[in-house]
């Protein structure tokens, strides 16, 4: 087992400690002695309560396992149930909501061309900056045009 899913195995130990005996007896004696047992000894993370676990600098999976056992062994009723299992949804929709925007490839081909436009202004407004000069011989053509009012 890698290194962070151990430390993570750590994290969820540290939170379900610092929730106490009460959420603790609520979960299956395995799944709590594989926690305690699959953790990293050298890891020892601890939570103030009360501060909210998203702000405690936990790793996402963490949170996750700890949602997870909210749905699971936490939740007093159906209805909280469902309540939370719509919360997750919701959650899941506005963060692939937010990928979908992010590499839409439609928006990509419109950055693209976005920044070709930008690129070629910029080649356009230096050419217009180029300084044209008359040669003699031009300037003698346009002389000889002008006496005859040819344009």
């Amino acid at each position: 087992m890698n290194i962070n899913t151990k430390e993570m195995y750590s994290e969820v130990y540290g939170v379900l400690d610092m929730l106490g005996e009460n959420y603790i007896s609520k979960l299956p004696s395995s799944l709590y002695n594989m926690i305690k047992e699959e953790k990293l000894e050298t890891y020892n993370p601890n939570y103030d309560a009360t501060i909210s676990l998203d702000k405690q600098n936990l790793k996402r999976e963490t949170l996750s396992m700890i949602a997870l056992f909210h749905l699971n062994y936490w939740c007093d009723s159906e209805d909280e149930k469902n309540k939370l299992k719509e919360l997750f949804k919701s959650n899941e929709e506005k963060h692939q909501l937010e990928i979908r925007e992010k590499y839409n490839p439609d928006n990509i081909f419109k950055k693209h061309n976005q920044v070709k436009e930008i690129k070629d202004n910029i080649v356009k407004n230096e050419n217009s900056l180029v300084e044209y000069k008359e040669t003699f011989f031009t300037r003698f053509i346009n002389k000889i045009k002008n006496i005859f009012h040819i344009k």
